[in-house]
């Protein structure tokens, strides 16, 4: 990659950089970015050390191995090019330290850098496939598109923004490589309790368990049962035997109640990849503002809304914290 589009990359994914002089980056790094601190000013300080690095691992790497600490180091880092670099280089999970620095380029914001992590996990792991595996969602862009990293989804679009302030939001972590814009999903995960995120977003509205909810399986399972019942109607009504038709009739009407969702469950989307048994997911619905149309004369017009879907569970796979999916 040729450095013009090297710095404009490191300019669109870390934001601007710094005047220091490069001896100065590092010190000022761990001064004022470690140990919980963070400033306005390091978003740029890390640009800079990783601009560095990467630099340094381009020069390195022909002339042979390279001490892999230095790749899980890399392997970890926001700029996608150099965390490319590193999972590249690492090659195979032969530590558990490698396993660590793979599983955080799971949870990066580029797609490309995503992808190169799970290839290694599902190949290599088998906790990752039975657990965190189902989550994945694959990004669709290719070459140097793959590198530009996903945005957040806003939290108004996701009908958030009134339900949880500024202090309940930081304690949500935006898991990127389980959400999908296209596919109008965003995934979080918290420490807070299941009861906690469904007080933050529910906001008194009723809640549903997964097991109320109907599942694409329940549905075509239901449709199946009732077209064989259909048939053997038309061929009781054929026949002309009353006593089938009347058996069948209270049939009809005792499986339709018995699939039949309780009132506001119906239009809800379930979540299959819980591993929990589908009574402890709770799912609610909420509207979510979308953006307001303007009119010819640059004026707003009134904020239509539409539903959006949450779902909310403990899961293994994350560690045994909350997760929250919001279907919008």
């Amino acid at each position: 990659m040729n450095e013009a589009l090297l710095l404009s990359a490191a300019l669109l994914i870390g934001g601007p950089r710094t005047e220091l002089p490069p001896e100065q980056v590092l010190p000022r790094f761990e001064a004022q970015c470690v140990d919980g601190r963070w400033n306005t000013a390091c978003p740029g300080l890390r640009t800079e050390l990783e601009l560095s690095l990467y630099g340094e691992l381009q020069m390195l790497q022909s002339r042979g191995e390279i001490d892999r600490e230095v790749l899980r180091s890399a392997a970890r880092a926001r700029f996608p090019m150099l965390a490319e670099m590193g999972l590249r280089r690492l090659g195979k999970i032969g530590s558990p330290e490698d396993r660590e620095a793979v599983l955080a380029a799971l949870d990066h914001t580029s797609p490309g850098v995503r992808a190169i992590a799970r290839q290694m996990l599902e190949v290599q792991d088998d906790r990752f496939r039975k657990g965190l595996g189902p989550w994945m969602r694959a990004g669709q862009r290719n070459g140097f598109g793959a590198l530009v990293p996903d945005e957040q989804p806003d939290a108004t679009r996701l009908g958030l923004a009134s339900a949880v302030g500024a202090k309940d939001a930081a304690t949500l972590r935006w898991r990127p490589f389980a959400s999908d814009a296209r596919e109008g999903r965003a995934v979080f995960t918290t420490r807070l309790s299941p009861e906690q995120v469904l007080q933050l977003v529910a906001k008194g509205q009723k809640t549903f368990d997964g097991s109320q909810v109907p599942g694409r399986k329940q549905q075509d399972a239901a449709m199946k049962s009732m077209d064989s019942m259909r048939q053997e109607l038309q061929a009781a009504a054929a026949r002309g035997d009353l006593k089938a038709l009347q058996e069948l009739s209270q049939r009809v009407n005792q499986q339709m109640q018995a699939v039949a969702p309780p009132p506001g469950a119906a239009s809800l989307r379930t979540v299959a990849e819980f591993a929990a048994a589908p009574a402890q997911v709770r799912y609610v619905q909420f509207n979510a503002p979308l953006p307001p149309r303007i009119d010819k004369d640059g004026k707003a017009g009134k904020v239509a809304t539409r539903p959006v879907t949450a779902a909310v569970a403990r899961d293994e796979a994350f560690g045994g914290e909350t997760v929250l999916v919001i279907l919008y």
